[in-house]
């Protein structure tokens, strides 16, 4: 046990040094001669960004030697990264075997000259099917209390927060199988998320049977590639899928890790009608992120429609007082909750940035925070859109989080969740992510109260969380109807929305 848990505290910082990290240094000698740090090492900060973290992910080599010694079933068993969740640990520690063994013995041999492997083994195209990529993980709920215990919430229920880290880590892991064109040789490219395009929750999930994640590519552009994964609970006797409960899709952009610029990805054969319909509603789903963004309200002005409903709403305001509306109306600007983060080593990801499931996380628990403040009740958590990764967000940042509710019809809303990366020493601010999340009123909850912008910034707001929420309830009605053909989802109905 000793030589377990000594394996895991060496692999907290072991599974950071995948050959996309060790490749940013410049110098083919410092690649090699990367040093222990101990648990108690404070390390060596930026000079250029005193907030920024130095190298705190260098290892031992002995003790990333420990770490992979470990048997499969050993690592499998036991988290050996302390702060994700055991599924992201296990994904991070597959990915990191496969992609950086191989290719560690390629890179000593050339003396740890990256230029020189890249140039004799070139990186080249290879036809992958959907199935290629295809990886399922079980969350053990219902026969591993200790895994319950990690993923339950206060009301007994699953943490949604905790799952969308392991949602984006695997959609890492399936990207990166993907890529893979079979040749050890080959550098491994560094994969980033650049968006979750769509998620919604079919259904609530219950801590009391085990839960399927699974998921592969569903389409590719050049550079990028659409991730489907689902969540499905399984049948208590014969351990098979049985109630979908959650589907997301993810944009994953493949790029070079010496020069950061974008890299083609396997091309998709297409075998079956079903992966012809699959590529199909990715290809769809990428026509319509194009049209929104042409369409916004940061490029073009309300439609006419849209002009008569800010009157109106300006029309009803000024019939409430500014200090005491009546009980069912709520002020936009009064729905806002903020938090702050300081952004530590343990919040990182491979690459060394902020790992995109910890914003995620972050983001949802405010959101929900404010749902249930303006809600006044227990909401319940439906679906999340179109997040952007505009920019990488480095250790040491200080991360201001800003969640309001921006729409609100009948029994669901929405809130807007905006994180901004803050520079301490000069009061820069520079947005990194848009959150945009759909809740419902409880299910002993009446319905919630309207929300009325006062300034034209939040009807601007107000307009484009109404465009969201119709898009979405059209997004949940297309799934009820797919989900009704095939008898899948007909638990799910309580959390439709009805487009108008």
């Amino acid at each position: 046990m000793s030589t377990l848990l000594a394996a895991a505290r060496a692999a907290s910082v072991a599974a950071a040094r995948h050959p996309a990290v060790r490749r940013r240094v410049t110098d083919p000698a410092a690649l090699l001669a990367i040093r222990a740090l101990s648990d108690d090492a404070t390390p060596a900060p930026d000079t250029k960004n005193p907030y920024k973290i130095g190298t705190p992910f260098a290892a031992a080599d002995q003790s990333a030697a420990d770490a992979a010694d470990a048997s499969t079933a050993a690592r499998k068993q036991y988290s050996v990264l302390p702060h994700r969740t055991s599924l992201t640990s296990r994904l991070w520690l597959d990915r990191y075997d496969k992609n950086n063994e191989e290719y560690k013995k390629v890179l000593e041999a050339t003396g740890g000259d990256t230029a020189a492997v890249a140039a004799s083994a070139p990186r080249h195209l290879v036809l992958k099917r959907m199935k290629d990529s295809y990886i399922r993980e079980v969350l053990p709920f219902r026969s591993n209390p200790h895994v319950k215990e990690e993923y339950c919430n206060y009301w007994g229920g699953l943490r949604i927060a905790k799952l969308l880290e392991d949602l984006d880590a695997l959609a890492g892991s399936i990207s990166y199988t993907h890529c893979d064109d079979g040749t050890p040789e080959t550098p491994p490219l560094t994969i980033v998320t650049a968006s979750v395009d769509r998620l919604d929750l079919l259904r609530p999930a219950s801590l009391d049977r085990d839960m399927q994640v699974s998921g592969m590519v569903t389409y590719v552009g050049s550079s990028s590639m659409e991730i489907t994964v689902n969540v499905e609970a399984l049948d208590p006797e014969s351990q098979a899928p049985a109630d979908p409960i959650l589907k997301a899709k993810f944009t994953m952009v493949a790029r070079d890790p010496l020069t950061n610029k974008a890299v083609q990805v396997n091309p998709l054969v297409l075998d079956t009608d079903e992966e012809r319909r699959l590529y199909s509603m990715g290809a769809e789903l990428r026509s319509r992120k194009k049209l929104a963004a042409t369409t916004s309200l940061f490029k073009q002005p309300p439609t006419p429609e849209e002009r008569l409903v800010i009157h109106d709403l300006w029309l009803k305001s000024r019939q409430y007082s500014a200090t005491n509306p009546p009980a069912n109306v709520k002020w936009l600007s009064e729905t806002t909750l903020q938090s702050a983060h300081l952004t530590q080593p343990q919040d990182r990801n491979i690459h060394g940035n902020v790992f995109g499931g910890i914003l995620m996380k972050q983001a949802f628990e405010l959101a929900f925070l404010a749902a249930s403040v303006y809600s006044r009740g227990h909401p319940r958590f439906l679906a999340m859109d179109d997040i952007t990764f505009r920019k990488p967000v480095p250790i040491g940042s200080i991360l201001h989080f800003t969640a309001k509710v921006v729409y609100s019809r009948a029994r669901s809303f929405q809130v807007q969740v905006t994180a901004d990366v803050v520079d301490p020493a000069t009061g820069q601010r520079d947005t990194t992510n848009t959150f945009m999340l759909t809740f419902g009123a409880g299910a002993k909850d009446g319905d919630v109260p309207t929300i009325m912008p006062r300034t034209y910034e939040e009807s601007m707001l107000y307009l484009d969380g109404k465009r969201r929420w119709r898009r979405g309830a059209r997004w949940r009605a297309r799934i009820s109807r797919r989900c009704s053909t095939s008898g899948e989802c007909a638990a799910g109905a309580g959390t439709r929305m009805r487009p108008r």
